[in-house]
């Protein structure tokens, strides 16, 4: 099913939670809506299941409007983070809900095989009260999972599991999403859901439509520094800069030697991500607020080892710290080093607007 919002709104106490916020949900796509605290996703996605009405804007189910539609009316499936299962009912019997209700055939075998696909065979005559949290979100999941909507609306479904159930359920959810071809509209605040999950990722803030695209259009060419700071782990790297000429600017102490053609703006904010820096020991200048061509000079912080790399800390000005991924061998606490990156990498915004300038 293809769903449509045209400039959806929602206004508590004279306040938008949600914006005007237009966009397509292509039929069969695994669309995740990103975002902080208090953007306004969980607020869309209960306007799309009916259980809050728009301010303004229309919803469409195909050509079909349906902002008056009662939510038991769209089939649609929901999961929330807080579970919403029948307390007096076994895990068995909530899983086998929805299916009752439509008076499915081969129910006990739908059941079952959702169980298994979650880890909840042993667990089938438990009641919720006596599960832990990661397992009743485990049977919310697989109620919603269990039957064939026309689209699945899932609000942090995850967040509750260890990060090993975490991993594996993604996997599940994803190729069971691609087996059915539901479309579904996924909410969470956690980017390594976004990237590894979405066919597109919907990333909003302040109840506003920032931007959407693939994964990697997202990764790689955030329309402005909101978007370059709320994807990755660690952020994309920024800072202000001053534009001395064509080929200098000034970070912080430092003029930094350019050896391309820098934009024509007075100031500018210079992003990079982590993994896009080199790092070397030993001073990287010599003579005051001078520096090496294209490098930037900094003190280490502080390191993080993640087994497989390595997160360095480095404090390129006053109140900046830059982060580098990798494993560079020797460096220390408190040391001088320099960073080193292609002009390719950088990204530009607008220290007003803050948007992508090409």
């Amino acid at each position: 099913m293809k769903i449509r919002l045209e400039n959806l709104s929602k206004v508590y106490n004279h306040d938008f939670v949600v914006k005007n916020l237009t966009m397509d949900i292509n039929s069969g796509e695994f669309l995740v809506v990103l975002g902080p605290s208090g953007s306004g996703k969980s607020t869309t996605l209960n306007m799309l299941a009916g259980l809050e009405i728009p301010s303004s804007g229309c919803i469409f189910f195909h050509e079909r409007m349906v902002n008056n539609v009662p939510p038991g009316k769209r089939d649609v499936a929901l999961v929330f983070q807080n579970y919403a299962l029948y307390p007096h009912m076994k895990v068995y019997d909530n899983i086998a809900f929805p299916l009752k209700i439509r008076k499915e055939k081969d129910m006990r075998q739908k059941v079952l095989k959702m169980a298994e696909m979650l880890g909840l065979s042993v667990l089938l005559q438990k009641y919720p009260k006596e599960l832990s949290g990661g397992e009743r979100q485990r049977v919310a999941l697989a109620r919603a999972l269990v039957r064939n909507p026309q689209v699945f609306l899932m609000d942090e479904p995850l967040s509750n599991l260890d990060a090993r159930l975490r991993l594996s359920a993604r996997g599940e959810l994803k190729k069971l999403q691609r087996q059915r071809n539901v479309t579904t509209l996924y909410v969470t605040h956690d980017q390594t859901e976004a990237l590894t999950l979405g066919d597109r990722i919907a990333i909003m803030d302040k109840g506003s439509l920032q931007q959407i695209g693939t994964p990697d259009e997202i990764y790689e060419n955030p329309q402005n520094a909101f978007v370059a700071s709320f994807v990755g782990t660690p952020p994309m790297n920024m800072a202000p800069i001053n534009i001395r000429n064509t080929h200098s600017f000034i970070l912080g102490d430092s003029i930094i030697e350019f050896p391309v053609l820098l934009p024509v703006k007075p100031d500018l904010i210079l992003g990079v991500r982590p993994e896009k820096l080199t790092l070397t020991t030993g001073k990287p200048f010599s003579g005051e607020g001078a520096s090496s061509p294209f490098t930037i000079p900094g003190t280490v912080e502080h390191v993080e080892y993640l087994g497989h790399e390595s997160i360095s800390h480095v404090k390129i000005a006053s109140n900046i710290i830059w982060y580098v991924k990798g494993f560079f061998e020797g460096i220390k606490t408190g040391e001088w080093v320099s960073l080193r990156f292609s002009p390719d990498d950088i990204h530009w915004f607008d220290p007003i607007t803050k948007t992508r300038i090409e």
